[in-house]
C-alpha cells in the first residue's frame, strides 16, 4: 500500500503507470528509477503524482541521477533502496507524531492501526490512523482527565469534536496536514477549525474508473495496465478499494457495492 502514488511511462510508451512512490521530493517530469512487478529495473519519467493509497506492486527506487550503471549497462541501485523521504508512510508519520511528544495508545477497537494523544493546557486530542484514513478528536480536559501513557484509547467518536479525514484523493499529503494539527494542538492554539473540514473521498477509484465501472469494458487496455500493476501476479483480480476490482483481462467487477 502507498499513499503516494507516481503515474509513469516508459521511454517505448506513452501509456501511464501507477506505480508506488516513498518520497515527497519528487514532481512532474522527474526521471526515475521503477522495479516492476516482474522485478526488472527501467528508466522511467513521472507524468503525474496522486494520493490514493493504492496496492501497487512496481515501485519508484530513486531518482535515475542517484543510481548509477556497471560495466555491463545494468542498473545499480544507491543503498537502502527503495529511498524514503519525507512524510510519506505511517512508519515516518508515526515517527514524526512521537518526535512532537505524542503518546502512542493501546487500541481495542480494530478500526485503527494506531492512535496517539496529546494533552495541551484546555483539552485532550487524539489522533487515531486507519487503514484509509485518519481522524482527529478534541476533548475537554475537565471531561476528560490527563493522559496515561500507553493507556487504551476508550472514547467513541460521539465524544467532543470530531472529524474524519479519508487519506485517498487528498489535494495536499495529509500525513504533513496531521502534523500542522499537532503542533497547533501543542501550542495551545484556540482556533483549530480548519483541521476539521474532511479531506480526501472514502472511494479510492479516480474519476476516470468511475466512469469505466458504469461501462465495465472488459476490452480496455488502460484497466489492463491498470490491474498489471496492482496484480500479485497470480492471476486474481487485483482490489481497488470501495468494493471494486480489476480482472486478469482489465475488467472491472463491481462487488460488495
Amino acid at each position: 500500500m502507498s499513499y503516494i502514488i507516481a503515474f509513469v511511462y516508459f521511454s517505448e510508451s506513452s501509456k501511464e503507470f501507477p506505480v508506488q512512490c516513498f518520497r515527497t521530493d519528487l514532481k512532474a517530469g522527474d526521471e526515475v528509477i521503477v522495479r516492476r512487478k516482474d522485478g526488472k529495473l527501467r528508466f522511467a519519467r513521472i507524468a503525474q503524482l496522486r494520493y490514493l493509497n493504492w496496492d501497487c506492486n512496481g515501485r519508484i527506487e530513486c531518482r535515475r541521477q542517484e543510481a548509477a550503471l556497471d560495466y555491463s549497462g545494468n542498473i545499480v541501485l544507491p543503498k537502502k533502496s527503495p529511498v524514503h523521504i519525507g512524510v510519506s508512510t505511517p512508519y515516518a508519520f508515526a515517527k514524526s507524531l512521537k518526535d512532537l511528544g505524542w503518546m502512542s495508545c493501546k487500541l481495542r477497537n480494530k478500526m485503527y492501526r494506531a492512535a496517539f494523544a496529546k494533552t495541551n493546557n484546555a483539552n485532550v486530542a487524539y489522533i487515531l490512523h486507519r487503514k484509509n484514513g485518519i481522524d482527529l478528536q478534541i476533548i475537554s480536559k475537565s471531561e476528560h482527565g490527563e493522559v496515561i501513557p500507553y493507556g487504551f484509547y476508550d472514547k467513541t467518536l460521539h465524544d467532543g469534536e470530531v472529524v474524519r479525514h479519508s487519506l485517498p484523493h487528498t489535494k495536499f499529503n495529509l500525513f504533513e496536514g496531521v502534523l500542522r494539527f499537532a503542533k497547533s494542538f501543542n501550542s495551545n492554539e484556540e482556533d483549530l477549525s480548519r483541521y476539521f473540514v474532511p479531506q480526501g473521498s472514502a472511494d479510492k477509484r479516480t474519476d476516470e474508473l468511475k466512469n469505466k465501472t458504469k461501462k465495465l469494458d472488459p476490452y480496455n487496455n488502460e484497466m489492463q495496465d491498470i490491474y498489471d500493476a496492482c496484480s500479485d501476479g497470480t492471476g486474481g483480480p487485483a482490489y481497488l478499494g470501495d468494493g471494486i476490482w480489476v480482472g486478469s483481462g482489465g475488467e472491472l467487477h463491481d462487488w460488495g457495492r
